[in-house]
């Protein structure tokens, strides 16, 4: 029956797309997998700042819904908030493990992290979209950042967002010489900052993230 063959065709069809998508669904699953193992790694460099790059992914996405972005932006912006920091691979440890505040010389060197990894990640074509986040989350929107001195309408929303996700984090965690802050005084913090280095849209979003227990 020429019916019966078209069923099967059916079926050879719907088990070969249905593969196709599984395959698909492995490969993101290595992909993130693999960058995450690549932001552990740098972060790992220094006791303190293990775990940020994962915190600093989680308090996007989080801000990202705040702010109405679909699924795509936000699965982009995790990603993108991930490797924010993937420069630092190419930084001195001495530097990147300093317990107390680093000498000017040397911040001038911590300040490079941007461009490096850009540099590195701009090669890979697949990591484009991911590039904003990772070279423009130390820009300020009155143009006082850095690498490029970018004013507001410049600077793409993913950067916005993981340059106040990255700060949040910093301030609320411990270190050697000094004690995270706690909840509302970093958001004190961080407000006082609006129109200097922060987006409103950005840090309203925050707050209400944090006041709706999904950050912090």
């Amino acid at each position: 029956q020429p019916g019966m063959s078209f069923n099967t065709m059916g079926d050879k069809l719907e088990e070969h797309i249905a593969s196709l998508a599984r395959a698909a669904h492995e490969n993101r699953e290595l992909f993130v997998g693999t960058v995450k193992a690549l932001a552990a790694a740098i972060d790992g460099k220094d006791k303190y700042t293990r775990g940020h790059s994962e915190r600093v992914a989680r308090i996007s996405v989080a801000i990202g819904k705040q702010l109405g972005l679909p699924e795509d932006e936000l699965e982009t912006l995790r990603i993108s908030a991930l490797l924010h920091d993937v420069g630092k691979i190419a930084i001195d440890d001495n530097i990147l493990k300093k317990p107390a505040a680093l000498t000017t010389e040397e911040f001038e060197i911590m300040k490079t992290h941007p461009v490096r990894g850009y540099k590195i990640m701009s090669q890979i074509p697949a990591m484009k979209e991911f590039l904003p986040g990772m070279y423009m989350h130390h820009e300020m929107v009155n143009g006082q950042g850095y690498p490029q001195g970018l004013k507001d309408e410049q600077i793409p929303l993913q950067a916005k967002i993981v340059s106040v996700a990255d700060t949040f984090d910093a301030m609320t965690i411990d270190r050697p010489y000094s004690k995270g802050m706690l909840l509302p005084e970093a958001l004190e913090r961080i407000g006082s900052f609006v129109g200097t280095r922060y987006d409103k849209r950005v840090v309203d979003a925050l707050v209400r993230g944090c006041n709706a227990g999904e950050i912090g």
